[in-house]
């Protein structure tokens, strides 16, 4: 009886201690608490597309293009036409006619009355001297200054006036204020193919096609200033380098110019003919006619 009574005595203290020291709340004084708040999670960044992303505003770089320079120019299209010599495109014809007038140091004598009667910039007359040219309108049209284009000879009076609309003049009067005074065109479209226009106060070429070009607004003004322009020497070494790494080769018969896209060409030139950097050019221009004549057979 005695070890029972003090078991009691021992369990009734415990109980006393722990409601002291460990209380514990009602269910009234549960209830009564706030709910607690789930702390804010940080959201993991959504995926290019994914929904919620928010849109990101792209900035353009800046660039601050060069300014036109005129040797650059000059230069770079004369380095189509030494391509065109080198591989017999021009300069090549059985009974050695000339096809190509290069500018004399002090630049070719263009009718400079008739460039100012037209407005043009000094800049734009100054270009028609130093460039080198076809001998003739007729020689250009023969052999084609890219595919399906015709190089302006300004060396002609005809010519200054023509270049001034290059998508009219062949077949209806040129307007003569077509172009702006410092724009000129290097070349015109023949049926499908690109205007080559120059801008000298930008520095840039806009190349529309040839229904670009007539693209007019309601009051007949030209809306090809809209389209996309290219940076002038980038474009016009763009195709240097088609032309010297042979993606595109000119030939064809005399007074039929064209340009080839077949690779079989471009092994026979670097493989049997070594170029260009050990180029058999003589050799090349004697065999050229046959051997481009040969391969437009095996690849109508």
């Amino acid at each position: 009886m005695q070890i029972f009574v003090s078991v009691f005595i021992i369990t009734l203290i415990s109980f006393l201690w722990s409601r002291r020291h460990h209380p514990t709340a009602s269910r009234t004084e549960i209830t009564s608490l706030p709910r607690p708040v789930p702390p804010e999670m940080s959201s993991f960044p959504s995926l290019p597309g994914q929904p919620g992303q928010e849109k990101v505003v792209e900035e353009e770089y800046p660039i601050a293009r060069l300014p036109y320079n005129e040797d650059t120019i000059v230069t770079l299209v004369g380095d189509i036409y030494r391509i065109f010599v080198q591989l017999g495109y021009m300069n090549n014809r059985a009974h050695g006619e000339e096809e190509l007038v290069w500018p004399p140091p002090e630049g070719h004598s263009i009718n400079e009355a008739m460039c100012e009667e037209l407005s043009l910039s000094p800049k734009v007359i100054s270009l028609m001297r130093r460039l080198p040219y076809p001998v003739s309108s007729n020689i250009a049209a023969d052999l084609p200054f890219k595919p399906w284009s015709t190089a302006f000879a300004y060396i002609e009076d005809r010519q200054i006036r023509d270049g001034r609309d290059p998508g009219r003049w062949i077949f209806d009067d040129p307007r003569t204020d077509f172009l702006l005074p410092h724009e000129i065109a290097l070349a015109g479209a023949d049926d499908e193919g690109i205007h080559l226009i120059l801008n000298t106060e930008e520095n840039t070429i806009r190349a529309p096609d040839w229904e670009e070009l007539e693209l007019e607004d309601e009051q007949g003004n030209s809306l090809f200033r809209s389209l996309p322009s290219h940076h002038a020497p980038t474009f016009l070494a763009d195709y240097v380098n088609k032309l010297r790494s042979l993606e595109i080769i000119p030939g064809g018969q005399e007074s039929c110019g064209c340009f080839y896209d077949e690779h079989c060409g471009k092994v026979v030139l670097q493989e049997q003919y070594g170029w260009p950097y050990d180029f058999r050019e003589t050799e090349w221009k004697a065999a050229a006619r046959d051997t481009l004549k040969r391969l437009e057979q095996l690849y109508p």
